[in-house]
């Protein structure tokens, strides 16, 4: 039997294939480098193997062969009580622009209940991803103006079957009921929906079509989100965070309770950075072997 078996197999076929291709070469790449015995699986063909490693998820409303491989792959390591390494997009893409840090963990990709390898964390990865990227913490802010609401793609696996426009129209009349802020809606880039169920509540708009998130939360007061890696900017930004979804990336961060849009808590920030950072690594450290060995007592 293999130690991994990591499935090329399993990326669609998009513009950015060759960019995936190679996250997935490096990683088997430092695998063997570790003198793990690893299959690059070219075939979309289930291989059984201790480490199983993917691109990505699989969510409710997106179809394609390769999510159906990727699905089948994970059903496969899960009945036969082996590992799945899905590797994820980075929680800092806001300014990473060309998914220098990825996000490697097992089980699955719920940042809150599946494995990262990152508890108490030192403030290293941190240094490193904040030089790379030029980020700061900035302090939490104690004034603004409005509470952004930032959607998500309909039917990813982060939504875990909510549909985003039921989320949306309840969240924002809710929050109309709590706060006389204006309330500003932020679209996810590739899934605009129609808010026209919502023309009856006053104080309420879209974000301009192509303007930034750094931008939408200039000046805001706080952030809503339902489980997007958005909020981490928000967090970053020192803009006070909602989020209404458990597994949350920020969810330790936010407030749970609209009811507190008013008077959101702020807590200390510095520890789960380090622990968020910790769960990034880069091209360079795949192909080291640095993430397999970083792993290896797990598997």
């Amino acid at each position: 039997m293999h130690d991994v078996v990591v499935y090329a197999s399993s990326l669609p076929r998009v513009a950015d294939r060759t960019r995936k291709t190679e996250v997935l070469e490096a990683f088997a790449a430092g695998a063997q480098a570790q003198g793990a015995r690893v299959l690059l699986q070219r075939e979309p063909q289930i291989v059984t193997a201790r480490l199983a490693v993917i691109l990505g998820w699989v969510g409710t409303k997106i179809r394609g062969a390769h999510i159906q491989l990727r699905r089948d792959v994970i059903d496969h390591q899960r009945v036969s009580r082996n590992l799945i390494m899905p590797i994820d997009g980075s929680c800092f893409k806001f300014v990473d622009d060309h998914s220098q840090f990825l996000r490697y963990s097992l089980d699955g990709v719920f940042y809150n209940r599946d494995r990262y390898a990152n508890v108490n964390s030192t403030a290293g990865k941190w240094n490193q991803i904040q030089q790379v990227l030029g980020l700061q913490l900035q302090p939490w802010r104690a004034q603004g103006d409005h509470v952004l609401v930032c959607l998500q793609r309909d039917g990813g696996w982060s939504m875990k079957g909510t549909d985003m426009t039921a989320w949306t129209v309840n969240t924002v009349r809710r929050l109309r009921e709590l706060t006389s802020r204006p309330i500003v809606i932020r679209a996810h880039p590739k899934h605009r929906i129609d808010l026209s169920v919502l023309s009856d509540l006053t104080g309420v708009r879209q974000s301009l079509h192509g303007t930034d998130l750094t931008q939408d939360l200039a000046g805001a007061w706080a952030a809503v989100f339902y489980n997007s890696s958005a909020s981490v900017a928000a967090v970053l930004a020192g803009v006070p965070v909602f989020a209404t979804d458990d597994d949350c990336v920020a969810r330790s961060m936010a407030n749970p309770d609209l009811a507190q849009i008013e008077n959101p808590c702020m807590p200390a920030r510095e520890q789960w950075l380090y622990d968020l950072s910790a769960a990034h690594w880069t091209d360079a450290e795949s192909r080291s072997g640095a993430i397999y060995r970083h792993f290896l007592n797990l598997i």
